[in-house]
C-alpha cells in the first residue's frame, strides 16, 4: 500500500473535479510543460492531458489522473503541474529522472494509464536549491546541456527558488569599468573559476587568476539561456546583489574611498589573497549597489529575489550592533531603490559562530530591514537549527534546509529519519509562523535520494511513513519493483542512512587519508570512520546484485549499485591496514609485504571499478574543464584549476572535496599510501625507522605535482560493465 492512500479519490472523481474547472486541454509540445516532457520522455507530449486547477488559499495543489486512455496532470501552476508530472513518473511509470544529463532515461514504448486518481496540498510554497560553493565543486564547467537537465529535475522536484550565480563576473566587469579600472585589472581580482564562489562570498581575491575573457562571455551566455528556462518552467531565480566587496584596485584609483581590509588569512590563504570592504556611510556604496543591479536587470532581468551576504565566515570591521545595522540596510536601500519588489536572501551559516553573533548583534542586521523583505536560509538543519538559537530569526522569514555535504564527499551518508522527523516537527509547529520554505543547500551533488526525499515530503502532509517512502522510490529507481532492490535499501534506510556520528563533510576511506598511518585517524579533512557495522552494508550489497534484469537496465539502479559497492570495499580496506599494523607490530616484512599487496590491489580494483561511472569519473571532470579553453593554454588553465580544486585547494583545504574517483585513486590517494609501505617495508629489512617528516614532505610535493599537472590519460567515458564489475569484486572480496 503506497504511503499516500489517504490521498487517492475514487476512479473518475479527479476528472469530475476538473471537469468543473475547465475542460483538459491537450499537452502541446511547444509549451513549457510540454517541453519538459518531450525532453524527458520524447513523443509522449501527445499521451498527456493538462488541467489548472485551483488550490486553497495559501497553498500549491497537484492532481494526477487518467481521462480517456490519456494522463491527466493537475496543478495551480507550471511547477505543480510538473511534480505532478514527477509523481506519475515515479509511481505508474517506474522512471526515475536524474540531475545528470549523461542519466539516461529508460521509456516504455506504451506509457501506463495511472493506477489510481491522487490529489495532494502543500502549505510549504517556496523551495529553494543550490549553494554558492555548488558553483565550485559542481557546476563550473558544465554546458547548457547539463544545465538543462538539471533544471529540469528541478521542475520535477518542485524547486522554485534557484540560486542562479552563472555570469556574475560579465556584470561585475561592466560596474568595475564604469568606476575605472582596466579590464586586465579586473580580471586579475576574479579567481579561477573554480573558485569563483569565495571570491563571491567575499573569501578570497586573485587565486588562481586573471579569469580568461572567454570564460566570463561563455558564462554570460550560458546564464541567459539558464534564467530563461527556468523562468518559463515558472522558477524565480535568485540573483546576486551588492554587500561591500570591492577590488583593491578601486581604492588605488579613489583613494578617498572608505574602503577596510578584511582580515586576511581565510582558509590558510596569505595575506595577499584577501579582500576589501567599501564602508556603508560611503555614498559610493549605494552608487555601486544601483549600478550592479542596473547592469544586471539589463542582462539578465529580475526575478526580485537577490543573494547577498556580508561578512561570510570573515570578521566585519566592526562588531557594533549599529555599525553592522547600518551595513545591512545599505544593502536593501540599494536594493530596493533598483526594484522595489526586491527580496534579499542571507544564508544563516554566516552566523553559526554565535560566540561573535550575539543576539544583539544578528537582531540589529535582521532588524535594520523591513518585516517580510529579508529571508534567513538556515544552511544546515539538520546538524543544527539555528532559528531554535534566535528567537526564530527574530521574526524574519526562514527556511528550513538541508546541507548534505561539504565539497561534494563521495561517502554515501544522509540521515534521512533525522530529515524526516526535524522537518515534520517544522511543518507542524503551528507557532512558527515565519518558515516558509524548505531547501538544499548542498556544496555537491551526491546521495540524490536524500534529496528527493527532502522535496517530496513538502507534498506529504502531516507525516510521511519513511519505510513505505523508500519502497515506492527505489522501485522507480529500478525501474519497477523489485523485492531484492526494495530490501536492500530497506537495510540502508535502517542501519547504514542513520543521524549517529553524523557529519555533513569530511567523510572519506582510508585510501584517502591525508597522512597516511598504519593505525589511527590522522587527523585531515576526511576521517575513515563509519557509524556502522560494515556486514550490513555488504549484505545490501549482495542484494542489489540479486536485482532482476530490468533493474539492471535503470541508470539509477547502476548508481546506487556502484556507489554501494564503492563504499563496501572502501570500508574493507581497513581490514587491510590492520593487517599490515599486525605484521608491522611482528617485524614480519613478508607479512606486511602481503597485507600491503592486498590493500593496494583492493585500491587499484576500486579505481578501475569507479570508471564504469561518468559521474565517479576524473577524466569527465578535467574534460569538461578543458572544454571551456579557447586554445591549448586556456585549456592548460582550465585542467589546473579543475585539479586542485578537488585536492590540494589553495590553503589548509587540501583534501576538502574528498572524491573517490576514477583516476584520482590511483595518480592522487594511492601513491601516498605506496610511499608509506614502501618506508615501513624498507625499515622492516633492516633499514632506519620510517621518517614522517620526509614523508609529509613528499607527499605534498605529490599532490602539488598532480595538481599542477595537464595533460594525461584520463577516460573521459565510462568503461567497462558495473553490474559484472560489482559481481566479480564481490566474489573476490566478500565470498
Amino acid at each position: 500500500m503506497r504511503f499516500v492512500k489517504k490521498c487517492f479519490f475514487a476512479a473518475g472523481l479527479l476528472a469530475a473535479l476538473l471537469s468543473r474547472v475547465g475542460a483538459a486541454r491537450a499537452v502541446e509540445a511547444d509549451t513549457p510543460l510540454g517541453g519538459l516532457i518531450e525532453r524527458i520522455l520524447p513523443g509522449h507530449a501527445k499521451d498527456f492531458i493538462v488541467q489548472t486547477i485551483p488550490a486553497p488559499a495559501g497553498e500549491n495543489v497537484l492532481a494526477v489522473g487518467s481521462q480517456d486512455g490519456k494522463i491527466i496532470l493537475g496543478g495551480d501552476n507550471p511547477l505543480s503541474q510538473a511534480v505532478a508530472l514527477n509523481w506519475y513518473l515515479k509511481h505508474d511509470a517506474f522512471i526515475d529522472v536524474s540531475w545528470y544529463a549523461d542519466d539516461a532515461v529508460t521509456v516504455p514504448a506504451h506509457l501506463p494509464v495511472p493506477a489510481e486518481n491522487i490529489r495532494r496540498t502543500t502549505r510549504i510554497q517556496n523551495r529553494f536549491f543550490l549553494n554558492y560553493c555548488t558553483f565550485g565543486y559542481t557546476l563550473p564547467f558544465w554546458h547548457w546541456r547539463d544545465w538543462q537537465r538539471c533544471i529540469d529535475w528541478m521542475a520535477l522536484n518542485d524547486i522554485n527558488l534557484p540560486l542562479a550565480q552563472t555570469g556574475n563576473e560579465y556584470i561585475w566587469q561592466k560596474v568595475w569599468r564604469a568606476c575605472g579600472l582596466s579590464d586586465e585589472e579586473i580580471r586579475a581580482y576574479f579567481t579561477g573559476p573554480a573558485y569563483l564562489p569565495w571570491h563571491r562570498m567575499a573569501n578570497i581575491d586573485k587565486w588562481d587568476g586573471p579569469l580568461p575573457q572567454s570564460y566570463i562571455d561563455g558564462q554570460h551566455a550560458l546564464e541567459q539561456k539558464i534564467l530563461a528556462r527556468e523562468r518559463e518552467l515558472g522558477m524565480s531565480p535568485v540573483l546576486c546583489a551588492f554587500a561591500g566587496h570591492v577590488p583593491e584596485a578601486l581604492l588605488v584609483r579613489q583613494p578617498a574611498l572608505k574602503i577596510e581590509r578584511f582580515p586576511p588569512g581565510w582558509g590558510g590563504f596569505s595575506a595577499q589573497y584577501g579582500c576589501w570592504f567599501l564602508n556603508p556611510l560611503d555614498p559610493k556604496f549605494k552608487e555601486i549597489q544601483l549600478r550592479f543591479l542596473q547592469e544586471q536587470q539589463q542582462e539578465y532581468g529580475t526575478s526580485h529575489y537577490y543573494g547577498a551576504d556580508p561578512f561570510n565566515e570573515i570578521t566585519p570591521p566592526s562588531w557594533e550592533p549599529d555599525y553592522l545595522a547600518r551595513v545591512s540596510r545599505a544593502i536593501y536601500d540599494g536594493m530596493s531603490e533598483a526594484d522595489s519588489n526586491a527580496v534579499w536572501l542571507q544564508m544563516a551559516w554566516t552566523f553559526q559562530q554565535r560566540e561573535h553573533w550575539t543576539d544583539q548583534r544578528l537582531s540589529a542586521m535582521v532588524g535594520a530591514v523591513p518585516r517580510g523583505r529579508l529571508i534567513l536560509l538556515d544552511y544546515d538543519s539538520t546538524d543544527r537549527e539555528l532559528f531554535r538559537e534566535t528567537k526564530a530569526f527574530y521574526g524574519a522569514p526562514f527556511f528550513w534546509d538541508y546541507l548534505g555535504n561539504f565539497g561534494g564527499n563521495t561517502f554515501l551518508t544522509g540521515p534521512v529519519d533525522k530529515i524526516n522527523r526535524r522537518l515534520t516537527a517544522v511543518i507542524n509547529d503551528t507557532t512558527l509562523t515565519n518558515f516558509i520554505g524548505v531547501g538544499a543547500t548542498l556544496e555537491g551533488l551526491n546521495n540524490p535520494i536524500v534529496y528527493e526525499l527532502l522535496f517530496d515530503r513538502v507534498w506529504t502532509g502531516t507525516n510521511l511513513d519513511l519505510a513505505a517512502w523508500m519502497r515506492d522510490e527505489t522501485g522507480a529507481r529500478a525501474g519497477g519493483p523489485d523485492t531484492n532492490v526494495a530490501a536492500a535499501w530497506d537495510i540502508l534506510r535502517r542501519k547504514i542512512l542513520v543521524d549517529g556520528d553524523y557529519r555533513i563533510g569530511g567523510h572519506g576511506v582510508i585510501f584517502q587519508d591525508r597522512n597516511p598511518a598504519l593505525r589511527g585517524d590522522s587527523g585531515g579533512m576526511l576521517t575513515a570512520k563509519i557509524s556502522y557495522d560494515n556486514r550490513d552494508l555488504i549484505r545490501a550489497w549482495g542484494l542489489l546484485l540479486r536485482a532482476g534484469p530490468v533493474a539492471r537496465q535503470s541508470s539509477a539502479y547502476q548508481h546506487d549499485l556502484v556507489d554501494v559497492t564503492r563504499q563496501a570495499l572502501g570500508n574493507l580496506a581497513l581490514t587491510s591496514r590492520q593487517q599490515m599494523a599486525e605484521a608491522y607490530d611482528r617485524h614480519d616484512a613478508a607479512a606486511f609485504k602481503a597485507a600491503a599487496d592486498r590493500f593496494m590491489a583492493l585500491g587499484d580494483d576500486l579505481d578501475k571499478f569507479l570508471g564504469t561511472r561518468n559521474e565517479f569519473m576524473l577524466g569527465k571532470w578535467i574534460g569538461d574543464a578543458r572544454s571551456w579553453g579557447a586554445d591549448k593554454s586556456e585549456q592548460a588553465y582550465f585542467e589546473k584549476d579543475a585539479r586542485s580544486i578537488i585536492t590540494v585547494w589553495g590553503g589548509d583545504l587540501t583534501d576538502y572535496a574528498g572524491r573517490q574517483w576514477n583516476g584520482l585513486m590511483r595518480d592522487y590517494y594511492l601513491p601516498r599510501w605506496q610511499l608509506l609501505i614502501n618506508a615501513t617495508l624498507a625499515e622492516l629489512k633492516g633499514g632506519k625507522p620510517v621518517d614522517r617528516p620526509a614523508l609529509q614532505k613528499l607527499w605534498r610535493d605529490q599532490d602539488l605535482q598532480f595538481a599542477s599537472s595537464v595533460g594525461g590519460r584520463y577516460a573521459t567515458k565510462p568503461h567497462g560493465d558495473s553490474f559484472s564489475m560489482s559481481r566479480a569484486l564481490y566474489k573476490k572480496y566478500v565470498q
